[in-house]
């Protein structure tokens, strides 16, 4: 088995460098700011897969994440909609739907932002093989960090803190895997 991040780390990560945690209050900017956020998103993914995982990355140029968050929501947005729509379908659509999103979205979706290409978030070919064939239960495994670092910050989000660190690390576990099983 692969060793990978632990809980603990991803519970640090974004205090490693807290004050980018300001970032998050670009999300009160209605559409522009959460582009940009979406465009921020980008930067923290790649640098969690080169294995720049102590602390979040600067934020840059406002406007060059906003346009990078406005060229993710393209690529992605026909994913979103074809995983939408399987809850439709009679009987198994909304466990299928809910299958989908947890074993393969965050897979298809940190491909799309590594590789930069539309069509990368639908090769389901590439993340079956990885995900359900060669590491299913290394995948289980950071599915399970996953939950327990979402839990911890999303009690944190009642008294706000958690929000920023929500927004920022819930892919840490994810882009750790996707880095160490990309072929």
């Amino acid at each position: 088995m692969t060793k990978y991040l632990t809980l603990e780390q991803g519970i640090k990560f974004p205090w490693q460098k807290p004050a980018k945690l300001w970032y998050g209050l670009w999300l009160l900017v209605p559409i522009i700011g959460w582009f940009a956020l979406g465009g921020y998103w980008i930067k923290i993914i790649k640098a969690l897969v080169a294995g720049k995982n102590k602390g979040l990355p600067e934020f840059g140029k406002f406007w060059d994440n906003f346009v990078d968050g406005i060229v993710l929501f393209v690529k992605i947005l026909p994913l979103v909609i074809v995983v939408s729509l399987l809850e439709h379908i009679p009987l198994i659509g909304e466990i299928l739907q809910f299958a989908v999103s947890i074993l393969f979205v965050p897979y298809l979706l940190i491909n799309t932002v590594i590789t930069g290409k539309f069509e990368e978030s639908f090769n389901i070919k590439k993340a079956w093989n990885i995900v359900i064939v060669k590491k299913f239960a290394d995948y289980l495994i950071v599915l399970v960090k996953t939950i327990g670092y979402v839990i911890v910050y999303g009690i944190l989000s009642i008294v706000l803190v958690g929000i920023p660190c929500l927004m920022f690390g819930e892919y840490y576990y994810f882009c750790d895997f996707y880095a160490k099983n990309k072929k």
